[in-house]
């Protein structure tokens, strides 16, 4: 009998090790200097597949997408090795004004150009774009519509993209509207346009998406996105049933500003919120009783002056949401001056983002990303730059 083979020796137990290593951009590259068995394996497309699949629902946060004058810019939040260059992710747009940010997920960023007739789905890594335009019932809507892009679990080529906006209304009703998109197909699928009462959803009278806000936030099968100008209600596109709903928010959050207020996966898992009053951030979460009946519960409440060493009587304005992400629960805040402050809501720890002389909503760029880094030199070398 011949004798076992080492565990390192065996291909099938060591890419079973490599597979689990941390989701880092330096963590191939590195690998693959150990020797040139281990560069040959995490090199294969087929290996990184699977690497990426592996560690799908725990992405590190990268960075985050800004939107400027005819440019998409990105800023590194990791620090080296894994911090990957701004300009190598940043995209310059010919369009002739502002573009938004419709969000960012599974290594894509969905934007809307100022144009407003079409959408741009962006792979920053490749450089790859798709430019798809707006379906029928969407166009003449476009100051109210929002997005997302998502990839199905185990797809690597295909897409998905999800526009939802208001549509007509009258003084009782708004028609929601949604649509989704299918790279796989080429094709918009049929438009989904509900009629909602909308009075006893807002204390302003209407609803309105707004493109300039937060990114959607994935919670098991279904997005959701902040409706209304003042933020009382949430709105909801269930992937599986193709359906559309309306949640209120919690009646004390009904007339904050849509800076104090975000969508986000709650601890443990399902719907939860993240509200700022003044210097206290409060965590929801939306449980259904006995009864079937949905109600929202304070789960976490944070006190962001004592935990962030901020003075109350000196600073100009409270702690305002500037973005979310959504796999690993980090909030980006504003604390009055220029300094935007990443804090991790489940272990309270946070550090200085970087300073910013104006306000603007960050999109979190949450990907399995191996960094372009040729190996060993020369045409031995490898070259790794892979991102979902």
């Amino acid at each position: 009998m011949s004798p076992a083979a080492a565990p390192l020796d065996d291909e099938n137990l060591l890419s079973e090790i490599l597979l689990r290593l941390p989701p880092l951009p330096s963590t191939l590259p590195r690998a693959s200097l150990v020797c040139k068995r281990w560069r040959l394996l995490v090199s294969d497309i087929l290996f990184f597949r699977r690497f990426r699949e592996h560690h799908r629902h725990s992405p590190p946060l990268l960075g985050c997408f800004v939107e400027g004058d005819r440019c998409v810019s990105y800023t590194p939040t990791m620090d080296s090795p894994d911090r990957i260059p701004g300009e190598r992710l940043s995209l310059q747009l010919i369009e002739t004004c502002h573009s938004s940010v419709l969000g960012c997920r599974h290594g894509l960023v969905l934007i809307s150009p100022d144009s407003r007739n079409h959408v741009l789905v962006w792979d920053p890594v490749t450089g790859d774009q798709h430019h798809i335009a707006f379906p029928p019932g969407f166009v003449g809507v476009a100051n109210s519509i929002h997005g997302a892009v998502l990839r199905a679990a185990g797809e690597a080529r295909h897409f998905q993209v999800i526009l939802v906006g208001v549509g007509g209304e009258d003084k009782q009703h708004m028609r929601l509207l949604a649509r989704v998109y299918s790279s796989e197909k080429g094709a918009w699928g049929p438009l989904i346009s509900p009629l909602v009462p909308f009075e006893g959803y807002t204390t302003k009278g209407i609803f309105s998406m707004y493109v300039f806000g937060l990114s959607s936030v994935l919670v098991g099968n279904s997005l959701y996105w902040c409706l209304g100008g003042r933020s009382d209600a949430i709105l909801e596109f269930d992937l599986e049933r193709q359906s559309l709903a309306v949640i209120r928010v919690p009646p004390c959050l009904s007339k904050v500003d849509l800076l104090q207020f975000a969508v986000m996966r709650a601890e443990g898992g399902g719907l939860g919120l993240l509200s700022i009053l003044g210097f206290t951030a409060q965590l929801w979460k939306r449980k259904t009783g006995f009864d079937g009946v949905a109600s929202w519960g304070v789960a976490t409440t944070i006190e962001l002056d004592k935990l962030l060493s901020l003075n109350p009587e000196k600073e100009r304005v409270q702690p305002l949401i500037e973005g979310l992400a959504e796999y690993n629960n980090v909030v980006l805040l504003t604390t009055g001056g220029d300094a935007v402050i990443m804090l991790q809501l489940e272990s309270l720890q946070f550090k200085k983002f970087y300073e910013t002389p104006n306000a603007f909503y960050h999109h979190q760029f949450e990907s399995v990303y191996s960094a372009g880094t040729s190996i060993g030199g020369g045409h031995d070398g490898a070259e790794f730059l892979h991102s979902t």
